[in-house]
């Protein structure tokens, strides 16, 4: 069809459309090298998740929830969140040396403390807590799974995203409230989970449930720490920020409109790109470029884009790795992650982590090693 006999509407939504591509990748994949699975405790079965950071000279590790091959000394044989740290920073040949937390019988110890409601609540709907018939809906719970961990260094501390999530028995049954900052001062000491927003229904939570979840993702740039969220049904992720001194302070924030625009209600926030809920950005020396790495929804790959600036423009997806399938037909692996801290050369070859189920309530964290080259 030629242009004269295309209706001057249609041309323009063409030119709108053309606009809105996104632009090329700075880099392609050379090669990935699979390098098994991350090892673990031999009494857990499999835990989800995976997000890492370095602080005190470790890299920490976190997962969401962790299933046990046998019970710990509170009687249950599952933990809603865990850590393991280790000094090896070279993954060149996969990592060893991890270490975590454990009670007496050598099950892992969660990583985030819950508050005295949420303990109790607990207690009251578990029929192992309590000893006892439990409350109704048994087996509700309260979580609090980990997000991305960045190092603030000049108050020596971390400050540890995570979601708080509300569960009940059954296939996806569960939701977040909202998310919140946790500090941690470091290895032997107690993750400390501030008051950030007094008389509130969760008074820990920095971000609520009607607003954006802004736990995906984490950034310090120039000061400031970036948050990326992108749990909504589009997996859209936008983008807050705030002084890293005042990453506590809800007034301080404000969320990337458009253009050079910061708004100051979370709602306004603009979609940068899609991704997923588990997201990871990082600078990448190697590329002079902003890098998200994530594992889009019901699909076997881990994917990759670049972007000049947090704000974007984002480029076009691109696969770095097809995740070892999991044991069984309908299911996907997930939460695929990028570990900065392992980045070789500047970030021409990347590490990047995935979960897998391996059997019923079983699965493993796997990484893999990618080379990238510049874009032509």
């Amino acid at each position: 069809m030629s242009a004269a006999r295309i209706p001057a509407v249609a041309l323009l939504m063409l030119s709108i459309g053309a606009c809105k591509q996104p632009p090329a990748p700075a880099f392609r994949v050379v090669q990935a090298r699979e390098l098994g699975p991350l090892p673990q405790l031999a009494i857990i079965k499999g835990r989800d998740g995976g997000y890492s950071g370095l602080f005190a000279g470790r890299s920490i590790w976190m997962y969401g929830d962790t299933v046990l091959a046998q019970a710990g000394e509170d009687g249950t044989s599952w933990r809603n969140n865990t850590a393991s740290l280790t000094s090896d920073l070279d993954a060149a040949d996969g990592i060893g040396g991890f270490s975590e937390e454990t009670d007496a019988k050598g099950a892992p110890r969660e990583f985030f403390p819950q508050t005295a409601d949420e303990r109790a609540f607990n207690e009251a709907h578990s029929e192992v807590l309590r000893g006892t018939a439990c409350e109704k809906p048994c087996g509700a719970r309260w979580a609090l799974w980990p997000g991305p961990l960045v190092d603030d260094a000049a108050r020596g501390r971390a400050l540890v995203v995570y979601n708080e999530i509300y569960g009940e028995p059954g296939d996806w049954n569960f939701h977040s409230v909202g998310t919140g900052i946790a500090t941690w001062a470091g290895p032997g000491k107690p993750v400390e989970r501030p008051i950030l927003s007094p008389g509130a229904t969760h008074p820990t939570l920095l971000f609520h449930k009607d607003e954006p979840n802004f736990a995906s993702a984490a950034a310090i740039h120039e000061g400031q720490l970036y948050l990326f969220g992108c749990h909504d049904a589009k997996k859209a992720c936008r983008l807050a920020r705030a002084p890293l001194d005042r990453a506590l302070d809800r007034a301080a924030w404000s969320y990337y409109a458009g253009g050079s625009r910061w708004a100051s209600r979370p709602q306004d926030a603009a979609a940068l790109f899609e991704g997923m809920d588990m997201t990871s950005v990082h600078y990448s020396a190697y590329l002079q470029s902003w890098v998200a790495i994530y594992s889009p929804p019901f699909d076997n790959r881990v994917l990759m884009r670049s972007a000049p600036e947090l704000v974007g423009p984002w480029s076009a997806p691109v696969k770095l790795v097809d995740a070892v399938a999991p044991y069984k037909p309908g299911e996907f692996a997930y939460s695929g992650l990028g570990h900065a801290e392992y980045a070789r050369e500047g970030g021409r070859f990347e590490y990047v982590s995935y979960y897998r189920s391996t059997a019923a309530w079983q699965g493993e964290v796997r990484l893999v090693e990618v080379e990238l080259a510049r874009a032509r």
